[in-house]
């Protein structure tokens, strides 16, 4: 019997949050094509109940949103004690997402309060990691403009918003991936938000997930640093078995639709950052992967261009991914606990078989 690996192809659920059928991008039944520009508090909405939201609705979400766009005091005091550990920023969100289940009201809080805790919980680690004050967020502002603010320090322009609004709807949902999935078991239990959020970001760290940005950007350095060829550099990693990180897709074959919309992003703010040498590299590797391997860059390749030109670590790279993605694993976790349904697949068991413990130890003590 041929199993699939990694659940490939097969079908574990149903959703009506986003689909990746026919490898169409669409959330609640909107093309992303089409919700590439919408505001990222519009998008979340959707994700959450299906629909759009009129204006009033959307004005009244967005300004609970920032309004939550807060931490408790206790949160702030460990945080900054956590954040200085010489760790991984997404082993320090692993933490800090667990801590903010036992300094917050868990009864209480719901999902517009605890994604405004995490956007605001993401920006914190950068700012105490770089020793730089906490900021605050401004309640006459949206919900990207402020989470910029809260991790830059300085008030981002109308374009800079509206650019890293597209990254993060783009980023917010993708189907039964990974984290999202790994979400939903632990939801299926019935678990508190803060749980299966935690899950979640724990599945994101691997490098075979959220991790490929940061690997993205460490090439890129590395070729610019040394003064490489990046076709030589790039071949001679594919000849040692290296994977190259930030290109093919297990979902889209013929290309990944954010991608696309990415790339236009990551040329126009690498030429207004002056990393205009950063985007070359990047079309360089992009045009001899096709060629050797046939394989499109994913969407870790040029957000990771994206995210240096806003002045972020690399290492940091993947903590914005969840903090775009905290919105679809809400999302799921909402559906899937009202579904009531435990997740316990099976296996097939592969191992010895007809064995007997008596008889193996009087075996092993004459042995």
């Amino acid at each position: 019997m041929e199993l699939p690996k990694g659940l490939a192809g097969v079908v574990v659920d149903q959703t009506k949050v986003s689909s990746t059928k026919n490898a169409i991008l669409t959330y609640a039944g909107y093309p992303i094509k089409e919700l590439k520009n919408a505001p990222f508090e519009e998008v979340v909405f959707l994700l959450w109940h299906t629909r759009l939201p009129n204006a009033d609705e959307l004005k009244d979400f967005r300004k609970l949103l920032v309004s939550q766009m807060a931490l408790p005091y206790e949160t702030v005091q460990l945080m900054a004690r956590i954040a200085r550990e010489p760790q991984h920023p997404m082993s320090i969100l692993r933490t800090t997402v667990s801590l903010l289940g036992t300094t917050n009201d868990v009864e209480r809080d719901d999902p517009p309060r605890i994604l405004a805790k995490m956007l605001t919980a993401i920006a914190a680690i950068i700012r105490i990691r770089n020793d730089k004050p906490i900021k605050h967020a401004r309640k006459n502002w949206g919900v990207v403009e402020n989470f910029i603010y809260l991790f830059s320090g300085k008030r981002p322009t109308a374009e800079q918003v509206s650019m890293f609004n597209t990254v993060m709807v783009l980023h917010a949902d993708h189907e039964f991936n990974a984290s999202t999935f790994t979400a939903r078991v632990v939801a299926s239990t019935k678990s508190d938000y803060y749980s299966c959020l935690t899950a979640a970001v724990c599945a994101l760290k691997g490098p075979l997930h959220g991790g490929a940005n940061e690997q993205v950007f460490k090439m890129l350095e590395t070729i610019r640093e040394t003064g490489q060829d990046p076709v030589q550099y790039v071949e001679r990693r594919i000849t040692s078995g290296h994977k190259i990180m930030g290109f093919g897709h297990r979902v889209y074959k013929d290309g990944d639709p954010r991608a696309a919309i990415l790339r236009e992003i990551a040329r126009k703010i690498a030429h207004e950052t002056g990393n205009d040498p950063y985007f070359v590299l990047q079309e360089q590797i992009r045009d001899y992967m096709f060629e050797k391997t046939h394989l499109h860059p994913n969407v870790d390749y040029y957000t990771a261009l994206i995210y240096h030109c806003f002045n972020l670590d690399r290492q940091t790279f993947t903590t914005m991914f969840a903090a775009c993605r905290t919105a679809g694993w809400l999302a799921h976790i909402i559906e899937q606990q009202a579904e009531g349904c435990l997740i316990r697949p099976s296996s097939e068991y592969v191992g010895k078989t007809n064995r007997h413990y008596l008889a193996d130890k009087e075996e092993n003590s004459i042995d």
